[in-house]
């Protein structure tokens, strides 16, 4: 009898041990199910003050799933030579980017500003003659403003609502001229010093380097010889979308 009993016992046990490990089972599957899950979600959503350069194949990927934007911005043009090869470039791979036009140069290449326009870009008022603004009258910050929208509004029948000061020099007098004048003062975060001439993969390693999404990158298509810059910017725009970037205007 004791041997029955002890069967039963045993056959008993063995029924509840597969019932519990089978309900644990199911709770670790609905628990990876739900990790996997939100995880996905996060990464969908993205980070868009944290997203970096990827230095891996993880970070690689990441940044990829982000759709990371930038912006080009190109200051001191029009210039006869450069700006429409810039603007050749710019159209080949189908971007489209920000360009702060000196109010003088405007006015003696309307045409190029005009093609600017309908390219698909922007154009925004960056002065009339390039002098430090923090320096000037409210008087005369107005003018060089004023002037250089009315050009730019005559070129292309549209006036400017964004202005970037030249060398970013800036403050509270300026920027508030340029708001009762119906513009946005824009700077930058990402400065190529393609000015410097440093040479075409120094231009092209730091706009790689240092690319961080909302990043938005000075570039000069006007203002001295602008040949690197132009060499540059293929790869600038290949490396940075094989790094999963796209591109917006300011």
């Amino acid at each position: 009898m004791r041997k029955w009993v002890y069967l039963f016992f045993l056959i008993g046990l063995l029924y509840w041990g597969e019932a519990v490990g089978g309900s644990v089972a199911s709770v670790r599957a609905s628990a990876s199910l739900n990790a996997i899950s939100s995880h996905s979600e996060a990464s969908s959503q993205g980070d868009w003050g944290a997203v970096a350069l990827p230095q891996s194949a993880e970070n690689d990927h990441l940044a990829r799933t982000a759709s990371a934007t930038v912006a080009l911005t190109f200051d001191d043009g029009p210039q006869p030579n450069f700006t429409p090869q810039i603007l050749h470039v710019l159209q080949q791979y189908g971007v489209h980017a920000t360009f702060f036009c000196i109010g003088s140069q405007v006015q003696a290449y309307p045409a190029i500003v005009r093609q600017t326009v309908q390219g698909g870009n922007v154009v925004g008022n960056h002065s009339w003659s390039h002098p430090n603004l923090t320096t000037l009258s409210s008087a005369a910050i107005r003018q060089q403003l004023s002037t250089t929208s009315a050009a730019i509004s005559q070129a292309t029948g549209s006036v400017p609502t964004l202005f970037r000061p030249p060398y970013g020099a800036t403050n509270e007098t300026v920027r508030s001229i340029a708001a009762q004048l119906g513009m946005v003062q824009i700077l930058w975060t990402l400065d190529t010093r393609d000015w410097q001439r440093p040479g075409v993969a120094a231009i092209v390693n730091a706009a790689l380097t240092s690319a961080r999404n909302g990043s938005i990158i000075i570039l000069h298509d006007g203002g001295g010889d602008r040949s690197q810059t132009v060499q540059a910017l293929p790869q600038i725009i290949s490396g940075l979308e094989q790094r999963g970037f796209t591109f917006t205007t300011v």
